[in-house]
């Protein structure tokens, strides 16, 4: 008998979400949309702040979902920083980038901070 293969569930872009420093939640697919004009440029991975914590409290299931998600990120698209040059997207490009010994990575930088999807709570 076969065990039975596990499956990911589909990834939903439309869903992810960024949270600034100051807490506010904006959907991803609309800053890559809004940001879809910026000039590409050559980022130093050295140069990203790369300490901040991500998927907390996955199980091995979900961190595996992720690591997948690295094997198949594709480099050819940017990642994007927000106005303070902090990661907005590409997490998973930025990853994959490292293990693959890049030293950099292409991006576009917001030069404004758009109005929040939801604000952070007071």
């Amino acid at each position: 008998m076969n065990a039975p293969k596990l499956k990911f569930r589909a990834a939903d872009p439309l869903q992810d979400a960024y949270i600034d420093n100051e807490g506010n939640y904006y959907s991803v697919a609309r800053l890559v949309d809004d940001s879809k004009d910026l000039p590409v440029f050559d980022v130093p991975l050295a140069a990203l702040n790369l300490t901040s914590k991500i998927w907390d409290d996955q199980n091995i299931f979900g961190l595996a979902f992720h690591v997948k998600k690295c094997i198949d990120a594709d480099l050819r698209f940017p990642i994007l920083l927000d106005w303070n040059g902090a990661i907005a997207d590409g997490r998973h490009r930025i990853i994959r980038a490292i293990i693959d010994g890049k030293r950099t990575i292409k991006a576009r930088r917001m030069t404004w901070k758009p109005e929040p999807d939801r604000k952070a709570e007071a």
